[in-house]
């Protein structure tokens, strides 16, 4: 299994980022690369910039850790394995988000980790 690390810290409270991060349904309006999503149940469908489109499970909300972790449940992605979670962490006055996925096999790592990369920077450039 090979795990992706991405972290930015932005200029806002932790409370300020936790309240975007928790409205799961909402993640286009917090992530630049996504442009549409809507929430069933526990399920998120996700499409992205390119049009490909993601079907997610949401598998834990912790308002108490600011954590929300998740699973790619199909995707244009041949994945035997996905796991990720979001976190949110205070950083003084500003706030650290830490994203984590973990996949199989450990070969599209080289091929998603750029997306990750781009999906960090949009972030940080959205809300710098």
């Amino acid at each position: 299994m090979a795990t992706i690390y991405r972290e930015v810290k932005l200029p806002m409270s932790a409370d300020d980022l936790w309240a975007m991060i928790t409205r799961v349904g909402e993640v286009q309006k917090f992530m630049p690369m996504i442009t549409e999503c809507r929430l069933e149940g526990d399920q998120r469908f996700c499409t992205m910039a390119d049009g490909s489109k993601l079907k997610e499970k949401i598998l834990s909300n912790d308002s108490e850790l600011k954590r929300v972790a998740y699973t790619i449940t199909d995707a244009p992605f041949p994945f035997e394995f996905h796991s990720a979670s979001m976190q949110v962490v205070e950083n003084g006055d500003k706030a650290r988000l830490i994203w984590i996925t973990d996949i199989k096999p450990d070969g599209l790592v080289d091929g998603i980790a750029p997306l990750f990369d781009q999906a960090i920077e949009g972030v940080r450039v959205k809300y710098s």
